[in-house]
């Protein structure tokens, strides 16, 4: 979450400048950052359902706090970038759980 909030707290015209301002960069940021905070939230709370919710309320959260950000803007399309990433990775945990290694499932269900 810090690191999310760190990103967004970059002036839209420093993106720009270093060069980070394409959009295949920014959908792929959303998309894997908002992946391994719905991993992190599983790791925290042990339910597919709830890293979910909170996954897409920290992409809201994320998306209002841009709002004040300058040269930054919110974005529906964001958050569906994010909401899809914390359920390709809720998929990818649901069916792969049965199968991971013991020693992957214990680090992840503990």
């Amino acid at each position: 979450m810090a690191i999310i909030f760190a990103v967004s707290s970059v002036p839209g015209q420093l993106v720009n400048s270093v060069g980070l301002g394409k959009e295949s960069y920014h959908i792929n940021g959303h998309f894997f950052l908002f992946f391994a905070l719905y991993v992190a939230y599983f790791k925290a709370t042990g339910s597919l359902v709830k890293s979910l919710v909170l996954t897409i309320a920290y992409g809201l959260f994320d998306e209002f706090h841009q709002s004040f950000i300058p040269l930054r803007s919110p974005s529906l399309f964001d958050i569906l970038v994010d909401t899809a990433g914390g359920l390709l990775a809720g998929i990818m945990i649901w069916k792969l759980q049965p199968i991971l290694p013991k020693k992957l499932k214990n680090w992840l269900l503990s």
